[in-house]
């Protein structure tokens, strides 16, 4: 792993990690919520294996990034198009997980032309699309606050998960998860992958909880561009059993986008996906 830092025109500092092999095909990965520029495959070998240069990156209040309480899913293309820069890519594949599903489509509306290939692994959806009663409790009750009661009454909601993540993420993660679906628990129980997800959450906390609040207020309201403007065409890959992004809510969403391809992986949850993820980034890579 590498590290930098990108300093933006407003005085903020955006902190990236780069992976994989620096002559490599670029990848621009693009963390879940909450998470951090430590997000990265449990396969240590992989980015290797694939000759793929990856960059992450903190977004605002994340990690080693600073807050911006202002921030838009817009204005964190915005950083990406500038983390980009600072590693020296005119083009480069994008890859949103969870969270970043929608940054990623920010990205594709904001700056196409430097996009080569845009995907979506278990990407989040607008909460418009979304039936509450499909989602597991922490996002229900989460997703209610923001639209019912406002900024405040989520991060109070927040406040205590939030203090848990950053003193014992692993327990946070099994709290959060206790209602997902079985196959959802078990891959948290592997070794690998549990280390991957509990150092990005320790990492995504060590400034405070701010980066979560303002990441998942920005979710939950309009993101600020309609799903036709992005350009780019859109590979997805979705767990079918997955309530964190329910699967029919997706499906609203890919009918307006222009979907290159769009793979939903039986019985699998929200980390299912990273049972294909060599596949998933083999896609990326190949494409544009």
């Amino acid at each position: 792993m590498e590290t930098g830092t990108v300093e933006r025109p407003d005085g903020r500092v955006v902190s990236f990690a780069s992976w994989g092999d620096p002559a490599g095909r670029p990848l621009l990965l693009l963390h879940g919520t909450p998470g951090s520029r430590l997000s990265r495959s449990s396969d240590r070998n992989l980015y290797g294996r694939l000759r793929a240069h990856v960059v992450s990156f903190d977004r605002p209040g994340y990690g080693g990034s600073s807050a911006q309480r202002d921030r838009t899913i817009l204005s964190v293309a915005d950083d990406a198009v500038a983390v980009a820069d600072a590693v020296g890519w005119a083009r480069f594949s994008v890859l949103g997980v969870s969270g970043g599903g929608p940054h990623a489509l920010a990205l594709g509306a904001r700056a196409p032309e430097r996009v080569r290939a845009l995907g979506l692994a278990v990407g989040a959806a607008p909460a418009d699309f979304v039936d509450p009663d499909d989602l597991i409790a922490i996002n229900r009750e989460g997703l209610r606050r923001a639209r019912e009661e406002g900024r405040e009454s989520l991060e109070a909601f927040l406040a205590e998960p939030a203090a848990q993540a950053a003193s014992d993420p692993g327990a946070m993660l099994d709290a959060a998860m206790a209602d997902a679906p079985p196959v959802d628990r078990e891959m948290l129980s592997r070794p690998d992958v549990r280390e991957v997800l509990v150092e990005s959450l320790r990492e995504a906390f060590v400034n405070g909880p701010v980066g979560w609040f303002d990441d998942s207020y920005a979710l939950s309201m309009p993101w600020g561009f309609d799903l036709g403007e992005v350009t780019v065409p859109v590979h997805m890959w979705y767990g079918e059993a997955d309530r964190n992004v329910p699967i029919k809510a997706v499906e609203r969403m890919a009918s307006q986008l222009r979907v290159d391809s769009f793979e939903i992986i039986p019985g699998a949850g929200h980390l299912g996906w990273l049972m294909q993820e060599e596949h998933v980034l083999r896609t990326l890579l190949a494409a544009g």
